[in-house]
């Protein structure tokens, strides 16, 4: 059944790093020539993660961040730059679960197990300028498709499990760097029914939430991991971006998570990274 009302989109405009440059199609696959992430991009070869140790349970503070010894490079400036592509993102509806307070932390899976995600986000302007002290609020589903705080009215299966109210796994807020920069450790979402494989994703400016949109993972990159570890035992999903009812064209839109194989901080993993362009005007 469907949950979310029809997205509302603002209008887009697109304007490029250069003269020269060429809009990358979103998510494909491609690594983006970064600082951080891997250039092994075959997904066919994806770690499930699932026997990766991500050992932390963030309810106990969710103001601090638990590495797991791991050493990755800090992500900066020329970690986006090959993205290409840099637009102002349509607005989308929050969804049914949305967070109920801001959770200031960086590590957010809480050891839940799954695919590592580091998800890398550049808040821009307009003009294609970065937006210092932007607060982003992302939440999104574990690997089962269940989302925290809430339960669930649409599921892929009633023995799968629904936590409900006060858990706080896949939730968090950081806030922009200097560059617009800020990252999130995660896990992989999985799927629930009637939706394509989403994080959903809501600026603060001084406060104050002023834009509101949904970010999505390519079909083929998804296909692999979801075919690994806990993942594999949910089966394929049931929506992809052709029937999803709340999706445009991530792969021109600016909403698709451009993503590589990389190592993260709970291990091989996934390093996912998308320009949130956000009209100031």
């Amino acid at each position: 059944m469907n949950t979310d009302p029809a997205t509302t989109r603002c209008d887009r405009r697109t304007f490029l790093f250069g003269a020269s440059a060429v809009i990358l199609s979103a998510c494909g696959g491609a690594a983006p020539d970064s600082d951080a992430g891997s250039t092994d991009t075959d997904a066919g070869s994806i770690d499930s993660g699932a026997g990766t140790d991500t050992t932390t349970d963030s309810r106990t503070d969710q103001s601090s961040d638990v590495e797991t010894g791991v050493e990755v490079e800090a992500l900066s400036p020329s970690t986006f730059e090959g993205l290409a592509l840099c637009t102002l993102l349509p607005s989308s509806t929050p969804g049914p679960f949305p967070s109920r307070e801001l959770l200031d932390r960086r590590d957010i899976h809480e050891g839940y197990p799954g695919h590592p995600l580091r998800l890398g986000i550049r808040v821009v302007d307009q003009g294609c300028q970065p937006v210092p002290d932007a607060v982003v609020d992302i939440w999104h589903s574990d690997a089962t498709g269940d989302y925290s705080d809430y339960v669930r009215r649409n599921s892929v299966s009633d023995d799968r499990k629904d936590e409900g109210e006060g858990t706080t796994f896949c939730r968090g807020a950081q806030t922009a760097d200097a560059d617009g920069i800020l990252e999130f450790e995660t896990i992989y979402p999985g799927w629930y029914e009637d939706r394509a494989i989403h994080i959903h994703a809501t600026v603060h400016i001084d406060d104050n939430p002023v834009f509101t949109t949904q970010l999505y993972f390519d079909e083929a990159y998804t296909e692999a991991v979801h075919t690994t570890g806990i993942y594999a035992e949910s089966g394929p999903p049931d929506t992809g971006w052709d029937t999803d009812h709340v999706i445009g064209d991530p792969a021109t839109d600016g909403t698709g998570i451009v993503l590589a194989a990389a190592e993260t901080r709970s291990g091989p993993g996934t390093l996912g990274l998308v320009n949130l362009g956000i009209d100031l005007a």
